[in-house]
């Protein structure tokens, strides 16, 4: 069966066989579907993998922009301006050598206070230690105007092109002095250029403000917790940048006639909707471009349309296959495309199962929402249903294994027993707390369970949605038609894999 398949790759052993660098691209899914559904949605997990890339990635062109919130109100405490100060500097010291870069200080305006005649320097020992007594002297004066920080990280990275591009973003504060939509149009035009990782320092920042730009910039946002903590931050989100060495890898489906691509979700290392990023060459194929690759594994939730009509019952009949093209000048082949199946049956019990990566991403989805749930629960003044989401996002937290998640979560509420999500909510909860919980609710957990042998389930009747009325088989775990988990009350727990670990 397809989900049984082993990774392939042009090159045998960890990597390629001398050594070098290999990508590696594997689809994971239940093809079975009931032969009576009719039109309805093939799911399945498509997991990238990059290794190999350490060697490359010293030889790779880049460039760092490190972008410091220097308004007035990181002057108090005035450990935040501090933390500031030592980050930068120990940012700017573990660049590697030859990498272009520049410090911008961002008040109501941007301005580059590193290199001193604007533009790019070229990271080396003179101009790192020269960089570092700039980051030294940062002020705490002016305004925030982060759509104009963004935009001017934007064309210091246009003057000199490098293959990796990326922008260091802190902030403690609100986009307060853009003109309204300014930085919705700044997004737009960072996008195709550069990937920008963000953190919040302090407890004034809006944390949806900084997911919207780490999710349109391609990066990761997240909370400083304690000041003193952001110099180790800055040298793990700098490293990691240093670490890449692919431009970008070109992911292309291509469904076969009366078909097609009904969505395309980024599930890890974070969830993102790509579908309306990705474009259409024709309305049977879909592509995307994603950005700068390291060693690391990214996987994707694709949904296609199937129909019945025409395909043998009992047969394997590709719905669509999934192809990877490597961007940049790289002489890295990519690996042999993979099929995604279908197979119509009349066997409930396999038409029902679910794939573990599947269901362990769903439960993981349904983490993040409860999360923002009880957020928005919880500012509202609805103390209850703040209870019940954060309770609910503590089990499935503790299902999944996500120690982060449990750790942010036990800021909000007073965990009594995570296995069956009953907490009690702390009062008062500080807004770093909340927001914290907020900034990583889009982070997922990797998936490293292995599918269990199910027993077989004596006949039942058949299940009505409680969500859209669809009746299914007794034995079916979610809806055809629109997900829902069927068979389970509030506070079940609904999962087909064994816990993953949080990466």
């Amino acid at each position: 069966m397809n989900e049984d398949r082993r990774e392939r790759q042009h090159a045998p052993g960890p990597e390629g066989a001398d050594g070098g660098p290999a990508l590696t691209l594997r689809v994971h899914q239940n093809k079975y579907l009931p032969a009576s559904a009719g039109r309805t949605e093939m799911h399945a997990i498509v997991s990238v993998r990059a290794r190999g890339l350490g060697p490359a990635a010293a030889r790779t062109a880049a460039s760092e922009v490190i972008v410091i919130d220097c308004s007035m109100s990181m002057s108090w405490p005035p450990t935040k301006i501090a933390a500031a100060r030592r980050a930068t500097a120990t940012a700017v010291g573990i660049l590697r050598d030859g990498t272009r870069f520049a410090i911008v200080e961002g008040t109501e305006q941007a301005q580059v206070v590193y290199p001193f005649t604007g533009g790019m320097a070229v990271a080396g020992p003179d101009t790192k230690a020269a960089a570092a007594r700039v980051a030294a002297r940062l002020p705490a004066v002016g305004g925030t105007a982060i759509g104009s920080w963004l935009d001017l990280a934007r064309r210091l990275h246009l003057r000199q092109p490098a293959a990796i591009q990326h922008t260091l973003l802190l902030t403690d504060g609100r986009n307060e002095h853009d003109p309204p939509g300014y930085l919705d149009k700044v997004l737009d035009a960072c996008a195709p250029h550069f990937t920008c990782d963000a953190r919040g320092i302090g407890d004034g920042w809006d944390a949806a403000e900084l997911k919207r730009i780490a999710r349109r910039l391609h990066g990761r946002a997240d909370a400083v917790l304690e000041d003193a903590a952001l110099a180790a931050e800055f040298e793990e989100m700098v490293s990691a940048s240093m670490a890449k060495a692919l431009a970008g890898v070109r992911i292309r489906i291509r469904t076969r006639a009366g078909s097609r691509v009904g969505f395309v979700k980024q599930v890890h290392p974070t969830r993102v909707d790509v579908t309306d990023e990705g474009v259409r060459p024709d309305e049977r194929t879909w592509e995307w471009t994603t950005k700068a690759w390291g060693d690391e594994t990214r996987e994707y939730q694709v949904s296609v349309l199937a129909d019945p009509r025409g395909d043998p019952t009992g047969e394997d009949v590709e719905l669509a296959t999934v192809e990877l093209a490597v961007e940049g000048d790289t002489a890295m082949p990519p690996p042999e495309p993979e099929s995604l199946l279908v197979q119509w049956t009349d066997d409930v019990l396999l038409s029902s199962r679910i794939d573990p990566r599947l269901a362990h991403y769903d439960a993981d989805s349904e983490l993040g929402h409860a999360i923002t749930a009880g957020c928005d629960a919880y500012e509202a003044g609805d103390r209850e249903r703040a209870r019940r989401q954060w309770g609910r996002a503590v089990q499935l937290a503790h299902q999944l294994g996500s120690e982060k998640m449990l750790t942010r979560l036990s800021g909000l509420v007073h965990i009594v027993d995570a296995a069956t999500g009953e907490v009690r909510i702390r009062e008062p909860i500080r807004p770093l707390d909340l927001n914290s919980a907020i900034i990583v609710s889009e982070e997922s957990v990797h998936f490293v369970g292995v599918e269990r042998p199910r027993a077989a389930a004596p006949p039942a009747a058949d299940v009505i949605c409680p969500a859209c009325g669809r009746r299914s088989p007794a034995t079916a775990e979610f809806c055809q038609q629109c997900d829902t988990p069927l068979g389970t009350e509030p506070g079940d727990t609904p999962l087909g894999a064994e816990p993953g670990g949080a990466t």
